[in-house]
């Protein structure tokens, strides 16, 4: 085990950004230039979790694994310059994760959505965000690419108590911005936002109420169906062709799953819920959440019959296709997702809720960085320094949020 170093390397290329006033931050080396082009990748990491069900695993990896990982090097860094336009209500520099598809780095940072060529960080477009018509004053809260289009959900944050969300749809090849919305038709608040198939699905809580949970169409925006639930937890999942979210209506809290194209509810369960992530957007899958006990259960999404208590698990950080990775109390532990069984425990890792598995490694986002064997839970290297607030893996590289407007790139030689 090991530590790939890349701190000295940053800071330097940070600074020289910054004096030139450059969207990027490393210079492309030949290696770089001679990179896959983008008809030769196809493990895309295309959604802020991945997919609808924000399992946060990429299941198609194939380049980095755990034969590759000892060969994986820092590559270089792309940085968000500095915006002095905003007003000073929101946190512009918190980088909402960055996305990894189709041959191209998305990210969303001080107000502006870019799209960069992560082979040499060179800026390809970048717009400011401006929707609804209230100028800086937005947060992010999610990214997708799909179909075309960079879609972003985007907070208003000029009150604290009753923000508005909106979602914004731009051209992925140019930028050009070709719809935005409020979360409904009336407004609302937005937390998370996910793209299913045709269909983008949002929800979101405040502290002066207004919840919500929404569906619009991914082409052009129109809305489809939206719910005041009155109170929730601003968490949606999208399996089964069913939009889950939690709710506490009257009094009547309940986890609630409704057809995603109708609004229509297939089936509650009542108590407070909170929905955690599943094992995959499409087909049924297995859905976690904590239950009203505080138990992290695994339930059939289509149905919501419970299938299994993760024992001794606290929250579910990632799942792939045979595991759910969670704090259990005493480390980082695996469970099966056929059956619940825990299969090992990585006592020497702390858990985070920035994790993400590719290739059969969990890649933990700590203070060291720590990537995972999936099947054994030992650890096989130390891939950065600091701890992050954004990663993803897809298309050969692994994107690292560890400053709030830096993206350091891994990958192997060539990358």
């Amino acid at each position: 085990m090991h530590a790939l170093r890349r701190k000295s390397i940053v800071l330097p290329v940070l600074a020289a950004a910054l004096a030139a006033g450059a969207g990027f931050a490393a210079t492309a080396t030949a290696a770089a230039k001679a990179s896959a082009s983008p008809a030769t990748v196809s493990s895309p990491w295309s959604q802020t979790d991945f997919n609808s069900a924000r399992s946060r695993a990429n299941l198609s990896e194939r380049t980095l694994t755990r034969a590759t990982l000892p060969q994986v090097r820092y590559l270089r860094s792309v940085v968000t310059p500095l915006d002095n336009q905003f007003d000073g209500i929101c946190t512009f520099n918190a980088m909402v994760d960055p996305l990894l598809t189709g041959g191209s780095l998305y990210a969303v940072a001080n107000g502006r959505v870019t799209k960069y060529n992560p082979a040499t960080g060179q800026v390809i477009w970048r717009r400011r965000a401006s929707a609804g018509g209230v100028g800086p004053s937005l947060n992010f809260r999610g990214l997708s690419v799909a179909d075309g289009l960079v879609v972003v959900g985007e907070t208003y944050c000029g009150s604290v108590s009753d923000p508005n969300g909106f979602v914004s749809a731009y051209n992925a090849s140019t930028g050009a911005l070709v719809w935005s919305k409020p979360i409904t038709p009336i407004g609302g608040p937005l937390n998370q936002m996910v793209v299913s198939g045709a269909y983008v699905a949002a929800a979101g809580d405040s502290a002066g109420g207004g919840d919500v949970v929404s569906v619009r169409r991914l082409s052009n925006g129109a809305a489809v169906w939206h719910r005041f639930p009155a109170c929730g937890s601003g968490d949606v999942a999208v399996m089964a062709g069913l939009v889950i979210s939690a709710r506490c209506n009257s009094g009547n809290p309940a986890l609630v799953a409704s057809h995603i194209a109708t609004g229509t509810q297939a089936w509650s369960l009542p108590g407070t819920w909170t929905v955690q992530r599943g094992d995959h957007g499409s087909g049924t899958g297995h859905l976690f959440a904590t239950n009203p006990s505080g138990a992290v259960v695994g339930l059939n999404p289509a149905t919501g019959q419970t299938l299994y208590t993760l024992a001794g698990a606290t929250n579910v950080i990632a799942v792939d296709g045979a595991r759910a990775y969670g704090d259990c109390g005493t480390g980082v532990c695996a469970y099966s997702t056929a059956t619940g069984a825990q299969v090992w425990t990585q006592p020497g890792a702390s858990t985070s809720v920035i994790a993400a598995e590719a290739g059969g490694v969990l890649y933990l986002g700590q203070d060291q960085g720590f990537a995972l064997n999936t099947g054994t839970g030992k650890i096989i290297e130390t891939v950065w320094n600091g701890s992050a607030s954004g990663l993803a893996i897809g298309d050969g590289r692994i994107a690292v949020v560890t400053d709030e407007r830096v993206i350091d790139l891994f990958g192997l030689h060539g990358f």
